[in-house]
């Protein structure tokens, strides 16, 4: 039994790791909704962890852990913050040129 335990443990510890959750805030400038629901945000400053050439970030169902009603909850926050500009603050995989965000929230 502990062996089959040490064996579990040594093998989630080799696992690769796939997001590099990075958080970072300022103000919305732009929201770009797409055709399949998705969309994009941008923001006033770009995060140096965001390798992104256009400073977008994107909001897909699937990807960092995106569900349906993540993204639409998402998309009027990051609607509520263009429209009052006030600043968000995000968290997004840094090791994706597409900087996808999982977490957006609106900073008083």
């Amino acid at each position: 039994m502990r062996k089959m335990i040490a064996l579990l443990i040594t093998a989630l510890i080799s696992l690769p790791a796939t997001a590099q959750e990075v958080g970072f805030t300022s103000q919305v400038t732009r929201v770009y909704p797409f055709g399949d629901g998705s969309f994009v945000i941008t923001l006033e400053a770009s995060s140096p962890s965001c390798t992104s050439t256009d400073n977008y970030y994107y909001v897909k169902v699937g990807e960092n852990g995106v569900t349906q009603e993540g993204l639409q909850l998402m998309f009027s926050a990051a609607l509520a913050g263009l429209a009052s500009e006030k600043q968000v603050t995000v968290v997004f995989d840094s090791s994706s040129s597409s900087c996808y965000i999982n977490r957006l929230f609106i900073s008083k």
